[in-house]
C-alpha cells in the first residue's frame, strides 16, 4: 500500500486548490489521480530505487498533464458566448502532413530556442514514459512501449484537438496545436527511452554479477 502514497505528489501539485477552490483544478487534480491509481496498481515496488523512480515517475507525469492536456477555461456561465463559426478556423491549424512543422520551425526559427523547444522538448517529451513502461513491467516488449507511446502521443493531439475546439466555439481564448510532427516526435523519444532502459538492464545486470 505504500506506492499509493504517492498521490500526495499530485495533491501537492494542486495544492492552490485548497487554498483558493477551483473546480477545474479540481476536476485535473481528480483526472490525475485515476490515472496514476491505475499505473500504481500494476506497480511493484521492491526497493529504494524503485521507489525513487517512481516519485520521479510521479512528478513528470503531473507536468507532462499539465503542459497538454489539462483542462482550462472549461467552466463558463450560461451567459458565455459563443460561436460554431469559429470552430473552422481549428482546422486551419492541424497539420497533417509529415515533416512540414519541424520543417517550418528549424527554418523560421534557427536563431533563437524555439528550435530548442519544439523539437528537442517534443522528442524527448515521453522518452520517460517508454522507460517506466519497461521498468516497472507495465509492458513485456519494446515493441509493446513503442505502441502505448503511440497510443498515448496520438490521445494527447486527438484531446487538444476537441479542447481547441471547445475554446473557439465559446471564444474562451485558448488554443492547442495538432500537429503529426509531435506525433513523429514523440515516437522517436519513445525509441529514446526505450533504448535508455536497454542500457540501464545492461548496467544493472553487471551490478548484480
Amino acid at each position: 500500500m505504500k506506492k499509493y502514497l504517492l498521490l500526495v505528489i499530485p495533491i501537492f501539485f494542486y495544492r492552490e486548490l485548497f487554498r483558493y477552490f477551483n473546480l477545474e483544478a479540481l476536476i485535473n487534480l481528480i483526472i490525475v489521480m485515476i490515472c496514476l491509481t491505475f499505473l500504481f496498481k500494476r506497480t511493484a515496488l521492491r526497493n529504494v530505487l524503485d521507489l525513487f523512480i517512481a516519485i520521479c515517475f510521479t512528478i513528470y507525469f503531473c507536468i507532462l498533464y499539465s503542459k497538454t492536456v489539462e483542462l482550462k477555461g472549461i467552466v463558463i456561465g450560461f451567459s458565455h458566448s459563443f460561436s460554431f463559426e469559429n470552430a473552422k478556423n481549428v482546422f486551419d491549424t492541424v497539420n497533417l502532413i509529415p515533416i512540414k512543422g519541424i520543417f517550418e520551425v528549424i527554418t523560421q526559427n534557427i536563431s533563437n530556442l524555439n528550435v530548442l523547444y519544439q523539437v528537442f522538448g517534443n522528442t524527448i517529451m515521453l522518452a520517460p514514459f517508454a522507460f517506466a513502461l519497461l521498468y516497472f513491467e507495465w509492458t513485456k516488449s519494446y515493441k509493446q512501449a513503442i505502441w502505448y507511446t503511440l497510443l498515448c502521443t496520438v490521445g494527447i493531439e486527438f484531446i487538444q484537438f476537441v479542447l481547441s475546439l471547445y475554446y473557439s466555439v465559446f471564444e474562451i481564448g485558448l488554443r492547442r496545436s495538432i500537429d503529426i510532427d509531435d506525433v513523429i516526435l514523440n515516437t522517436i523519444g519513445a525509441g529514446i527511452g526505450i533504448g535508455g532502459y536497454y542500457l540501464w538492464s545492461i548496467i544493472e545486470t553487471q551490478f548484480k554479477r
